[in-house]
């Protein structure tokens, strides 16, 4: 863990593994926001397979995502990716069903993390949230999913790390 790493607890009701929480969030610490950023859409993207299906295709959530990605290389500004994040916001609370709500939350934490980096962890607590709604009481599943993000953030780092030697 780095030196004065103090674990934080999610800002939601989640059942959750808490060991492997605390190893995602030590990891976070070694990263750029916008490399957080990147991690928290591999997050969403997951997510957003429990969208409504009539809002699955909604032109505002791709083009809420286009926006991070875009701000992630400098192409767009925060202000940009802040109206598109709202515009997700605003079709969680249309969404028809709870588990829909809650992926298009996941969604929306996950862009968010492009004006504060804390949101690509509560993106990760919100996918939690998912895998409560979609598989009540089975911590084997709460488990996976937070090894998976573990493994994403991981693989993260990796390739950052390779990719500073190959600069040097």
């Amino acid at each position: 863990m780095t030196e004065g790493f103090r674990p934080s607890h999610p800002k939601i009701s989640i059942d959750d593994d808490p060991g492997i929480r605390r190893q995602i969030e030590s990891l976070t610490g070694d990263l750029s926001q916008q490399q957080l950023a990147k991690w928290a859409l591999i997050i969403a993207k997951k997510a957003m397979h429990y969208v409504d299906d009539n809002q699955q295709y909604d032109r505002r959530l791709r083009l809420a995502i286009d926006a991070n990605e875009l701000w992630q290389v400098n192409l767009v500004n925060v202000d940009q990716v802040r109206q598109a994040s709202a515009k997700v916001e605003a079709m969680s609370a249309d969404s028809t069903s709870s588990i829909g709500a809650a992926a298009l939350e996941c969604v929306s934490w996950a862009i968010a993390s492009a004006y504060v980096d804390d949101n690509a962890l509560r993106a990760a607590d919100q996918a939690i949230k998912l895998v409560n709604l979609t598989q009540p009481n089975d911590a084997a599943a709460v488990t996976a999913e937070r090894e998976w993000q573990y493994q994403q953030l991981a693989d993260l780092v990796q390739n950052i790390n390779l990719g500073l030697r190959h600069m040097l």
